[in-house]
C-alpha cells in the first residue's frame, strides 16, 4: 500500500482524522448537558476540555502534515513548525495530567491507584510524544536545511 497518493495510506488517515475531529466538536458541546446532574461538572469544565481541546488542535496540525505529504512535499519549514507544534501541543496535554494528578490526591482524596496509574501512564505518554515530536522536527530541520543546499548547488 502506499503511503502517499489519492489511495495511499496519509489519504486513508486523512479521512479519519476529520470523521474524528467532525465528532469530537459535538462531543464537546453535548457533554454538559449530560453531565448536567453530575458531580463531576466543575472538574470536566478545568480538565477534560483543556485536554479535547489540546488534542483537536493536534488533530488539526496533523491534518495539515498529511496534506503537505499528499503534496509529495515532506520537507519543508512548514513541515517542521508542524511537529513543534503538535510537539508543545502534547506536553500541554501533560501538564494538564499532571495538574489532574495533583488535584486528585492531594484535594479530591482519590487514592485509587488504578486511576493515579492511568494518569501516571498519560503523563508519561503525552511528554514521551512531545519529546519524540522534538527530536523528529530537529531531524526534518536538518534534511530541509541539506534538501535546500542541495537545492542551491545544482
Amino acid at each position: 500500500m502506499e503511503i502517499m497518493g489519492k489511495k495511499g495510506l496519509g489519504s486513508l488517515l486523512y479521512k479519519i482524522m476529520i470523521i474524528g475531529f467532525v465528532f469530537a466538536i459535538p462531543t464537546i458541546i453535548i457533554l454538559p448537558f449530560c453531565l448536567k446532574y453530575a458531580n463531576h461538572i466543575l472538574y470536566s469544565c478545568f480538565m477534560i476540555y483543556p485536554n479535547g481541546i489540546l488534542l483537536l488542535g493536534i488533530i488539526l496540525q496533523f491534518m495539515k502534515l498529511f496534506h503537505s505529504l499528499e503534496e509529495n512535499n515532506p520537507f519543508t519549514m512548514t513541515n517542521v513548525v508542524i511537529l513543534k507544534k503538535t510537539g508543545y501541543l502534547s506536553l500541554a496535554i501533560s501538564i494538564f495530567w499532571v495538574f489532574d494528578l495533583l488535584l486528585m490526591v492531594f484535594v479530591i482524596h482519590n487514592h485509587y491507584i488504578n486511576y493515579i496509574l492511568v494518569l501516571i501512564f498519560l503523563i508519561l505518554l503525552f511528554f514521551g510524544v512531545f519529546v519524540a515530536l522534538y527530536i523528529l522536527s530537529e531531524l526534518f530541520l536538518k534534511a530541509t536545511t541539506y534538501k535546500e543546499e542541495n537545492d542551491l548547488t545544482i
